[in-house]
Order: structure tokens, then sequence, then C-alpha cells
């Protein structure tokens, strides 16, 4: 009886060590589409650029389901604006996974959340310009979570950021569970842009994150004619269980108020089973951006921002 007991003890310590290590090693999908919505990383960024902004950005995997294959569906948005000439900042942050991946649990990982974002915004000099924000609101944990369910749980994020003509410097930890568990990343951001010729500029970046391990990101985006941006965006952040991503992008501007995009992932691979056999394949994620901006009398929406 005696070993019967310390047998189930110990499947139920190993079945506690394989839950830990699947959260330890996600992360929330928010933070993988700071390409397109810089708002999942940096509270900071809320209104920094001095217009009303709207973003979307809609995540599939495959594009096209395949007999036996896990799929992925994902939506997310952010919303951001200056308040009072500039000084402050307010946005909104939103997000909704459905993910499934081929676990030996068989169980689906799945993310939700909602957040509001405020900023104060510094000025002083020729364009430098020094932010602050925070960012406080509700997230839904996966259900690989210590209970194995999902969790509802509150969490705040604070981030900082300095800006001056073509360079952006910034430092955050975009989520912060209010139970001291799963907290987000430390994330160290860097981009510049210059001109390259007549009208085509190319903007080049890079982004650190700091948790249990260092793990940096590259990206350059060369604009032509400021009416055709073409990207590469190097993420060793870049999927939900720590795998790295290779996103190729190109963006158009449709008049003053419109922008859209497309991305894919070409290290992204995808799991098929069929009966006892499991197989992976090549299948990324693909990303399709849509960005809305208004000029809240600023006079800032007629500058290219790449």
């Amino acid at each position: 009886m005696r070993g019967v007991t310390l047998s189930v003890s110990m499947k139920k310590l190993a079945l506690f060590f394989l839950f830990s290590f699947a959260v330890n090693a996600q992360q929330e999908s928010l933070r993988m589409v700071y390409p397109f919505l810089p708002l999942a990383i940096n509270p900071a960024d809320a209104g920094a650029m001095k217009v009303f902004s709207a973003k979307g950005v809609f995540r599939k995997k495959p594009l096209f389901q395949n007999i036996g294959g896990a799929s992925s569906s994902q939506q997310f948005m952010s919303i951001d604006m200056p308040l009072s000439q500039g000084d402050w900042g307010l946005g909104f942050l939103g997000f909704n996974t459905d993910q499934s991946f081929a676990t030996n649990s068989g169980l689906i990982s799945s993310n939700l959340g909602l957040a509001a974002v405020f900023s104060k915004h510094l000025h002083w000099g020729r364009g430098n310009q020094l932010s602050f924000g925070i960012n406080s609101g509700i997230n839904q944990y996966p259900i690989l979570g210590r209970s194995g369910t999902s969790e509802m749980l509150a969490s705040v994020g604070v981030g900082v950021s300095y800006r001056k003509e073509a360079l952006t410097l910034g430092i955050s930890k975009p989520s912060n569970r209010l139970d001291g568990l799963g907290d987000a990343p430390l994330y160290v951001q860097a981009s510049y842009y210059f001109p390259v010729g007549d009208l085509h500029t190319l903007k080049v970046g890079t982004v650190l994150r700091k948790d249990q391990q260092t793990k940096v990101d590259f990206n350059a985006v060369f604009w032509f004619q400021e009416k055709v941006g073409v990207g590469l965006w190097m993420q060793q952040t870049g999927s939900e269980f720590g795998d790295p991503a290779l996103l190729g992008t190109i963006e158009v501007p449709l008049g003053l108020n419109f922008r859209v995009g497309y991305s894919y992932d070409f290290l992204g691979k995808n799991v098929s089973t069929l009966g006892s056999t499991t197989t992976s394949e090549a299948s990324g994620f693909h990303q399709i951006f849509l960005r809305y901006d208004l000029d809240f009398g600023l006079g800032k929406l007629g500058q290219f921002q790449p």
C-alpha cells in the first residue's frame, strides 16, 4: 500500500514539473506581434506618435487546415491616442487566441486579455521626448496552468522610452501577474532609421528579452519611396514555446490614414497526428496587419512614420 501511495505521489510530482516547464516555456502571444503592435511590449508608446492609431493583426496557421493537423487562429488589436496636446497618452490592448498543439496530454492552450494603457510624455530641446507608461488589465492564462485549468488574473506592466527624431530607445516589463507568478520578461528596444537615396528609408532595430534566458531579435525594413516597406525580422522570441521565427513582411500605405501589411514566418512548424503517427512539417503563421491613423490636431499625420 505504501508503494502504491509513493507511486501516485511520484506521478503527481512528475505531472507538476511537466506543467511548470510548459508554463515557463510559454509566453503570451501578444508579445510576439510587436513588429506590427509596438504597444504590446512597451506601454510608454501610447500616444507617442501624436496621432490616433488603431491597429489590428490577424494570425493563422496553417492557411488551410490539414487533416489531422493542429491549427491556430489569433486576433490582436491596439488603440492609442495623444491627450492634452501630446503631453499624455491613452491606449487599449486586446487579444484573443485559440491555439492547439499536439501535446502528450492532449491539452489545448489558449489566451485572451484586455488592458488599459496610460502614458506621460516629457518634451525638451529640439525633438527630445521621454515617455513613461503603465498598463493594467486582465489575462486568461493557458489551460497548462498550475491547476490544470485556465485562470483569469490581473496584471500590471511598466515601460520607459526615449525618442529623438529617428532614434527610439525603450525598456519595459509589460505584464506582471499580481499574484507574483508568470511575470513577463524584461524587454530592451532600440531602433533607428535613416535616408537611403531619394525618398528611400531604411529602419533597423533590435529587441532584447531577458528572463531565465537572454534572447536578442534583429529587424530591418526598407521603404521604397515611402510607398512600400519590405522587412525581415529575426525573432529568437518568436513563438509561444520559445522557438525562433523569421518573418518576411510587406507594408503598403493607402493614403494618409490607412496602412495594410502581411508577414509570414519561414521557420514555423506544424504538427500533424494521424492515428499513432505524429509528424512535423513546415507551416508558419500568416499575419495580416491593418492600421488606421487620424490626426488629433497636432499636425503629425502627414509625417512619414517608417
